[in-house]
């Protein structure tokens, strides 16, 4: 008899990206929140937009996940930003916060 082990981990995948270059400040700067809708992740961007108008001044938000925009994809678990809606969002913020709870 042989035995054969086998993982369910996926096949690893080496790319890497650079980070994006820091703003100054976030004074008067359009923030996106994404929120993934896995449980804790709303809570999660809602405390990044309760804390960072305490130290910066004339921050707006704009909030991605959920059934959240008109004409635009309904962004979930299921359903992630693809490329053609992240250029669209890098139009509307100066930066953006992700959360992936779990």
């Amino acid at each position: 008899m042989q035995l054969r082990i086998m993982s369910p981990a996926a096949a690893r995948v080496d790319f890497k990206v650079p980070p994006a270059p820091r703003l100054d400040t976030l004074e008067g700067k359009t923030i996106g929140l994404y929120d993934n809708m896995t449980g804790g992740a709303g809570v999660a961007v809602d405390r990044v937009a309760e804390h960072i108008p305490r130290r910066y001044s004339n921050v707006k938000f704009e909030s991605y996940g959920g059934p959240r925009r008109d004409g635009r994809p309904s962004l979930s678990r299921g359903v992630h930003i693809d490329e053609a809606e992240a250029a669209i969002i890098a139009n509307e913020v100066d930066a953006m916060v992700g959360a992936a709870a779990h």
